[in-house]
């Protein structure tokens, strides 16, 4: 339990959700500038005040439970969206959303770190903040800054993934700084206090067992990724690397976690090889949003620069027209990726939520792909043989640009590679046994 709590706290939310695929339940028409006339997916804060003021009268429709908002962080003044505590919560979670590297799950073949939660912890984090998976709308907004969006992505892609209905699923168009601190109109929807967090002895017993609607099929793992990437033919899929184009192209080494790298041990490391996914089209996940309007100094940093943009999506229009000139045709399945999940997922609710594109996530990503090598670690270890099956840094798996000096490599120990599996379901096989039981 004492996981379950740390993670769950940490990440607050949760490790995000999976919300792509052609079951989006939300058929409204899209509207072509702006996101105020969605009532679900991606909203807008006129959209999130309307719910605050009058749940009871303007909740959608075949929404019968409680507007649960949760806020990452508050905003530049301190303050945090307006609650009655009786239709409205706003639950304050860290601003790392679910950003927790130290989170694993073997995939079968290897590990994931910051992976997808497993079931226990989902169902630890809807009990710890008493949301009903079969009633609630669960609103995930950020207080401010522009990096923690895209770790907070990942707990709208979580509760999504474990069956969490997209009508009843939002994230707020940018942050509730940028909107609602900034918008005479708007502030006075905020309050200085959080709803208070539950006592652990009013803890309810919810579970997304009752919702048995898991969406396993939304991830991939790194066994069909090898045959997506190796395949002769890759027309019908849409490959994206959301990291950036520096590390598309390995000009930019895609580092780990760890610090325990160079002569004495305490330096940056890198993943062994360097460069892309084969068939990988090089889609920055800030191509996806507003990165240029900034007036004022959201972040409270004393200086207004990028960092106090709105980075809020934009327009389903201006997206549908990126994703085409990248090579985009209509009915590919989008399988994206990045170094850890998180710009990733940034990219699969632009396609999902926004353009209702069929989208998948390599969960994986490169930290766990660009580990797969026939190279020698800061320890000196073999990290995969140059005949294993499992060997990518083959040209038709991997466009390799660098390898990275083993003083500077990786540990594979971490990993647990199994040199002799050859499935990689091994957490798709346990979430659904989790939901079955």
């Amino acid at each position: 339990m004492k996981l379950l709590t740390s993670t769950v706290t940490a990440l607050l939310l949760v490790a995000g959700l999976n919300g792509c695929g052609s079951d989006n339940d939300d058929t409204s028409a899209l509207p072509a500038e702006n996101y105020d006339a969605k009532s679900a997916g991606i909203i807008s804060a006129k959209t999130l005040a309307h719910y605050i003021e009058d749940w009871e009268s303007n909740r959608p429709a075949n929404v019968t439970g409680r507007l649960v908002i949760f806020q990452a962080g508050d905003t530049s003044d301190h303050k945090f969206l307006k609650h009655d505590d009786k239709n409205v919560f706003v639950y304050q979670i860290p601003e790392g959303g679910a950003c927790d590297p130290s989170y694993m799950r073997h995939d079968g073949i290897a590990n994931i770190p910051g992976a997808l939660l497993d079931g226990p912890h989902v169902d630890g984090m809807i009990n710890m903040f008493g949301i009903d998976p079969e009633k609630d709308y669960v609103v995930f907004a950020v207080g401010k800054g522009a990096t923690t969006m895209r770790e907070v992505v990942r707990s709208w892609w979580v509760l999504h993934y474990w069956g969490w209905s997209s009508e009843r699923l939002a994230f707020l168009n940018g942050s509730v700084t940028y909107d609602f601190s900034a918008d005479a109109s708007l502030a006075s929807y905020l309050v200085d206090s959080p709803t208070p967090p539950l006592d652990p002895a009013n803890y309810t017993h919810y579970s997304m067992k009752s919702v048995n609607n898991l969406r396993s099929d939304l991830q991939v793992y790194i066994a069909e990724m090898m045959q997506i990437a190796s395949a002769n033919d890759q027309s019908g899929y849409f490959i994206a690397d959301a990291r950036g184009t520096e590390e598309y192209t390995g000009e930019k080494y895609s580092r780990t976690a760890d610090l325990n790298c160079g002569p004495n041990h305490d330096e940056q490391c890198y993943s062994p090889m360097q460069g892309h996914i084969r068939g990988a089209v090089d889609l920055p996940y800030t191509d996806l949003l507003i990165m240029d309007d900034q007036t004022q100094d959201i972040t409270g940093d004393g200086v207004v620069d990028q960092n106090d943009a709105s980075f809020k999506f934009r327009s389903p229009a201006e997206l549908a027209d990126i994703f085409a000139q990248k090579g985009y045709k209509e009915g590919d399945e989008i399988v994206t990726y990045c170094r850890t999940g998180r710009k990733a997922t940034v990219t699969a609710i632009a396609a999902y939520a926004a353009l209702n594109y069929p989208v998948r996530m390599y969960d994986g990503s490169w930290i766990q792909w660009g580990e797969m090598a026939d190279r020698v670690d800061v320890n000196g270890t073999q990290i995969v043989p140059a005949d294993s099956h499992l060997n990518l840094n083959q040209p038709q798996y991997t466009v390799v640009t660098h390898y990275v000096d083993p003083e500077y490599t990786q540990s594979a120990a971490p990993y647990q590679i199994d040199l002799d599996a050859e499935s990689s379901e091994k957490i798709k096989e346990e979430d659904e046994a989790y939901i079955a039981q």
